[in-house]
């Protein structure tokens, strides 16, 4: 798939890890692979190195105040995202306006350009921006490989205490992609959501997603009801009515934080109660970083999270 070399360095138990040899200072002048990203937000094309994408992506993807390791993990997730999508090194690009990748996050991975680093840091940039570009040079060139390529290397925000086989939430099963535990992970921000409707709402909502559902607010109770779990708990299915949708396509409807959720129906309102914030599938970043406070290196995070995987470096051909 890639016209790029793949080097050895040094085997540690499941992977193939880089030994540090100090951090650099900034990014560096010189050759390195480079990527096309569409700024969706500028509306404009930009050709840049790789390394400055990966940093962009780790300051909008993940919070500066998280620990050096998870920021190490994320940057090398980013990057073993970035290369599957390099049409120069034989990857699938998401062809916005010609370009490898997007900075939106819902098609690619976002992207905080040096300005808005700035903006969001304010007086604290030249600190954030060191630790994250320590981050991505302290992996310098490291992507997750499977089976010799690139992995697609799929992350969320928090799992709820445990990740998602992919097939689960896309179509394709995946030997790295397996459901894992996820500790400590308990106090996260989004670990735990609420929604609230009245009885009337909740059947519009539902209705408008799934006409075929024909939900009444006065007969809730008998008509809407969870079938089946996966065993990280997200729901599989769910009835609504006259209808049975995945817990996925109720958690998109309904904007939900999760599809590990369960329902209450009172006798004026539903609540809808949610474990967790994303799809779930690949590294939770809570996760990492809690891994990461309790001394695990980003390369023992990235094998937690990534079945089975090698992390290897990149080299031009």
């Amino acid at each position: 798939m890639l016209a790029v070399i793949f080097v050895i360095l040094a085997v540690r138990g499941c992977f193939i890890a880089m030994n540090e040899t100090g951090q650099e200072p900034d990014i560096p002048p010189g050759t390195d692979f480079v990527i096309k990203v569409f700024d969706h937000n500028a509306k404009r094309a930009l050709t840049m190195p790789l390394e400055e994408y990966i940093v962009g992506v780790t300051a909008a993807e993940m919070p500066v105040s998280f620990e050096l390791e998870a920021l190490k993990a994320q940057a090398v997730a980013a990057r073993t995202f970035a290369v599957r999508r390099i049409k120069d090194l034989g990857g699938t690009p998401c062809g916005k306006s010609g370009c490898d990748i997007c900075t939106d996050s819902s098609c690619c991975q976002a992207w905080d350009s040096q300005a808005q680093m700035e903006k969001h840091w304010g007086s604290r940039y030249e600190k954030n921006r060191q630790k994250i570009v320590t981050a991505v040079f302290g992996t310098k060139g490291l992507i997750a490989t499977y089976a010799g390529e690139p992995i697609e290397a799929m992350y969320h925000s928090t799992s709820g205490g445990r990740t998602e086989d992919s097939e689960n939430v896309y179509s394709s099963a995946l030997p790295y992609l397996r459901s894992v535990e996820s500790p400590g992970e308990e106090n996260a921000p989004y670990f735990a959501g609420e929604e609230k409707y009245t009885r009337k709402e909740f059947a519009k909502l539902v209705n408008k997603a799934f006409p075929k559902a024909d939900l009444k607010a006065d007969d809730l109770e008998s008509r809407v009801k969870i079938l089946t779990r996966f065993d990280s708990g997200r729901v599989a299915q769910l009835k609504l009515g006259n209808d049975t949708v995945t817990g996925r396509e109720f958690r998109s409807a309904l904007e939900l934080q999760s599809a590990n959720f369960k329902i209450e129906i009172g006798s004026r309102n539903v609540i809808v109660k949610t474990i967790g914030f994303g799809h779930g599938v690949g590294l939770s970043q809570l996760g990492a970083n809690a891994m990461a406070k309790k001394g695990d290196s980003f390369d023992e995070i990235l094998c937690h999270y990534y079945t089975g995987i090698r992390l290897e470096k990149l080299i031009p051909d």
